[in-house]
């Protein structure tokens, strides 16, 4: 089985997820949401869904993001509106007052 990301991690990621005035959106997953009619707390809820029912979060690297390359980011792949949704998410300035879960992706698995 693939690797899993770690807990402490994935408890962090739920914990901002629960205040989404701890998450930012890029330019693209806003253009994904507005896509398909969704908004930043129904996102929020379906990852926290994703966590609380103990499904796999799988960790990854960053490799063209301007600022955060080499920076540890976090795919799901939850089922939304009856489709199979690709989601990544990163913890940013985590640990520090600023702190903010961002989400780089929301869009259908291609």
């Amino acid at each position: 089985m693939a690797k899993s990301a770690d807990p402490n991690f994935v408890a962090e990621i739920r914990r901002l997820a629960s205040n989404s005035q701890r998450v930012m959106i890029t330019r693209t997953a806003q253009f994904d949401l507005v896509a398909r009619h969704l908004t930043k707390d129904e996102i929020c809820q379906v990852i926290i869904d994703w966590i609380d029912s103990g499904e796999r979060i799988k960790p990854t690297t960053l490799h063209s993001f301007p600022g955060l390359e080499g920076q540890q980011a976090f795919e799901l792949k939850p089922r939304i509106q009856g489709i199979v949704f690709y989601i990544k998410v990163a913890l940013v300035e985590w640990q520090q007052p600023g702190e903010y879960l961002l989400l780089i992706s929301a869009h259908p698995d291609h």
